[in-house]
């Protein structure tokens, strides 16, 4: 697995039948490959910032990368950071770099500065309250709703068989997953929403009846590619018990 590789897939550049084997690969090594596409995404973005794509990867990155809110709102944080504190006069480090670096506290003998660091708030600060004035949220209204059952088989094997097509007509995704018959009644249970870099975030669980649970997925955070949700119960004590198999569904 390449960056250049990664790139286009992020882009949308591989045929169908090498896109599937890409999501294959990832699925099928033991731990998420989530430092290799994490990297490779972090300088596919900072390449479209800086104007050093090709006029071609120019255009498929706001044609096909830019699909989610999610994802504009992480070129708009990297934007805002490249402004405030990297200087065009002087050839510098990776954005991703001088965000850790200055986050770091300082330590005795490093050439950390307050203002540096306060530079650095100042740039996620800025960031974060244009998200909160521009992209205001609200409860869905409308959702698309599909059924989902426990499989026990992996992702890189037959894959999902729930296909969710984009763009999304309605506010949100509705999923109904149907529980185990052997959990007793009062059983409460933890929904893990999870992509090809692996967990996302818990899902709030809608409702729930003797059979299934639903959780509700925002529109506006799907893009193409194959997801699973990953199913915990809870007992009295607090403590929690994977559900063996998972949920699996494809976005397309």
């Amino acid at each position: 697995m390449t960056d250049e590789r990664i790139t286009a897939y992020l882009l949308e550049e591989l045929t169908a039948p090498e896109a599937e084997q890409f999501e294959e690969q990832c699925f099928a090594q033991e731990e998420w490959p989530a430092a290799e596409l994490d990297s490779a995404e972090q300088d596919l973005i900072e390449a479209y910032i800086k104007n050093q794509l090709t006029p071609e990867r120019h255009h498929r990155f706001e044609k096909n990368y830019l699909t989610t809110p999610a994802r504009e709102e992480r070129v708009l944080l990297a934007r805002s950071f490249l402004r405030v504190v990297c200087s065009s006069n002087s050839p510098k480090p990776a954005w991703t770099q001088r965000l850790r670096a200055s986050l770091k506290m300082p330590t005795s003998g490093s050439r950390f500065t307050m203002p540096r660091f306060a530079s650095a708030m100042l740039a996620i600060a800025f960031a974060v309250t244009l998200l909160l004035v521009f992209i205001p949220s609200r409860a869905p209204q409308t959702f698309a709703e599909i059924n989902l059952q426990i499989s026990t088989d992996t992702r890189s094997a037959n894959g999902p068989t729930k296909i969710v097509t984009l763009p999304l007509k309605e506010d949100a995704l509705k999923i109904s997953l149907a529980l185990p018959s052997s959990d007793p009644a009062g059983t409460t249970y933890r929904v893990q929403w999870e992509d090809l870099k692996g967990p996302l975030e818990d899902l709030k669980i809608d409702s729930q009846d003797a059979k299934s649970i639903s959780v509700v997925i925002p529109a506006g955070k799907l893009s193409r590619g194959q997801y699973a949700l990953k199913l915990f119960r809870r007992n009295e004590a607090g403590t929690e018990q994977r559900v063996p198999g998972s949920y699996l569904f494809e976005v397309k």
